[in-house]
């Protein structure tokens, strides 16, 4: 089981990348969002007997939602740059856990870039061209929030979480559990009247859960003659490490466009204050 002094928040999964919990972070109002309900993690393809179930007893779960486009579940050889496979990698079915496919990204959108990246057998340069072409960054996260899409599947997490039975807990998760897991952990977590700064350090998690895979790829990137030393960190970037600019960016983005985190929960995701309310009482004490 993960070091929970190591690793803050953690679940205790060990076949499961980026798995832990948003138990235990402090509201603004001196609250705590509760232990054990909001599980983050990166895909569950893989995930073995043991750890079905921890999350099965250990935590009751009742709801999946899985994030990642139907090209990531069904398997796509364009998307084995972002997902490492172009076999499927479809969640297992858990008895007496419901599963909710709620794809965020826009795939129109993303398919279109793709488009014009050819496909080679240098990972390195084809991620390098990805980059270039701006699929990769701040403007992938702001697709996620601000085309119908993600608008759509966030706004049915937030319906599911409010139907959430007591005592249960619900898993979100994408491929990597970094960018759309990230992005839908920050919506909860400001719904849940949690700071920004403390929504920052959730997502920069990431690079604790993912140091080895991160340290691994930093030496593979250093050894390539392809990729300049000052480029290092945006490959890993797109990879397995997350930066706090990004997170500070996308808060950016949606104050300038909505004027507060939390307007723009009530007016592109229709969730209204009485239900913000409810989501306070029920999950923070």
């Amino acid at each position: 089981m993960t070091d929970t002094k190591t690793f803050p928040h953690s679940i205790g999964l060990t076949s499961v990348g980026n798995a832990r919990e948003l138990g235990g972070y402090k509201t603004m109002n001196g609250k705590a969002v509760k232990h054990g309900v909001f599980l983050r993690t990166a895909m569950l393809s893989r995930i073995n007997e043991k750890d079905i179930a921890i999350l099965k007893d250990s935590y009751r779960l009742e709801k999946i939602i899985d994030l990642r486009s139907d090209e990531e579940i069904s398997g796509n050889e364009s998307m084995a740059l972002f997902t490492g496979t172009s076999a499927p990698e479809p969640d297992p079915e858990i008895e007496g856990v419901r599963y909710f496919h709620l794809p965020v990204l826009d795939m129109n959108y993303f398919m279109k870039g793709l488009e014009k990246i050819p496909l080679l057998d240098d990972m390195v340069q084809m991620l390098a061209m990805t980059i270039d072409s701006g699929l990769i960054g701040d403007d992938l996260y702001f697709n996620f929030l601000d085309n119908e899409p993600g608008k759509s599947s966030f706004r049915t997490l937030f319906k599911e979480i409010l139907s959430l039975e007591d005592g249960r807990s619900v898993l979100f998760h994408c491929t990597q559990g970094k960018d759309r897991t990230g992005v839908a952990a920050m919506l909860i977590l400001t719904a849940l009247g949690v700071s920004e700064e403390v929504i920052t350090q959730d997502y920069l998690l990431t690079n604790d859960y993912n140091k080895h895979r991160i340290d691994a790829e930093r030496k593979m990137l250093e050894a390539s003659d392809k990729v300049p030393p000052e480029k290092i960190d945006t490959f890993l970037m797109a990879m397995d490490r997350v930066n706090e600019f990004t997170m500070t960016n996308v808060i950016s983005h949606i104050k300038a466009s909505h004027g507060s985190m939390l307007a723009y929960i009530n007016r592109e995701l229709g969730i209204t204050d009485e239900e913000i309310k409810t989501l306070r009482e029920r999950f923070t004490e």
